[in-house]
């Protein structure tokens, strides 16, 4: 295990959406994929440079995660904090590198 994934005390359960046919009529339902993965969710700010160069702080929301998640554009995730605290994601983009995978995402009460 690598010093990163140490760190990580988080975990999120995944749901993603399948088309299912039952009876000659296709259904849609969102199902849970994995749970208890390890995670870390991650919060901070960026300054963006708005209108006439006035600055404008915006947060930016993160996901860690290990490279072999099943983890894709458009999936829900529900990440529990090391405290307990449970917070709903919508995931975005995500960018994969040599030890783990992050994505950008979109918090439910924010949205």
């Amino acid at each position: 295990m690598s010093a990163l994934k140490r760190l990580w005390k988080d975990t999120m359960n995944i749901y993603r959406w399948a088309e299912y046919i039952e009876k000659g009529v296709t259904k849609s339902r969102e199902d849970l994929l994995h749970s208890n993965i390890r995670c870390h969710y991650s919060k901070g700010s960026l300054t963006d440079t708005g209108d006439n160069s006035v600055p404008i702080l915006k947060n930016s929301h993160t996901l860690f995660c290990d490279v072999g998640t099943d983890l894709k554009e458009g999936d829900r995730v529900i990440v529990t904090q090391r405290n307990g605290r449970q917070i709903e994601l919508s995931v975005g983009e995500g960018f994969l590198y040599t030890n783990h995978m992050e994505f950008s995402v979109k918090r439910s009460d924010e949205a």
